[in-house]
């Protein structure tokens, strides 16, 4: 019992609950160009803490789901 805690917490001390996705952060980019920065701040805010809680926050989570739009999201890095 006491290993099974003990991988836990080692495991949630490794893993961050929130993880950057592209989709947060096209949705926060475009609400801020809407001129509403709050998606910017909220994410800003997870990001700069991401092994932490954050109540409110549970959608940007590593278990929020993704939208169906950005399913098929692509990203390219070369520029």
């Amino acid at each position: 019992m006491q290993a099974q805690a003990e991988r836990v917490r080692a495991m949630n001390s490794s893993n961050p609950k929130f993880i950057l996705r592209n989709y947060l952060l096209q949705n926060a980019i475009a609400q801020a160009e809407s001129g509403d920065y709050q998606g910017v701040e909220r994410l800003f805010r997870v990001m700069t803490s991401p092994f932490s809680e954050h109540e409110g926050c549970e959608d940007l989570g590593a278990d929020g789901k993704i939208p169906e739009w950005a399913c098929n999201y692509v990203l390219s890095c070369s520029s």
